[in-house]
């Protein structure tokens, strides 16, 4: 099935993002400011990484919600 395919990848994605935004933050932790490029770069991977998992996890949930059969009408015609 193509949505747990797209969810497994996004989830690597995803994890594969966050383990660099961990070893940027953590090789430039030594001057904790807003100055500190390197840092600020760990954090948007960090964020970024999370907001991929996220849509990993609610993409195919939102796809399954599309694919449901819709309900048969109850409308019936009267013969006249």
């Amino acid at each position: 099935m193509k949505n747990k395919e797209m969810s497994r990848m996004l989830k690597w994605v995803a994890m594969i993002v966050i383990a660099v935004g961990i070893v940027c933050c953590v090789l430039n932790i030594a001057q904790f400011n807003d100055q500190n490029l390197g840092l600020m770069i760990g954090i948007g991977f960090l964020i970024g990484g999370a907001q991929i998992m996220l849509f990993g996890v609610i993409a195919p949930l939102m796809q399954k919600n599309q694919e449901a059969p819709a309900a048969p009408s109850q409308a019936t015609e009267e013969p006249v």
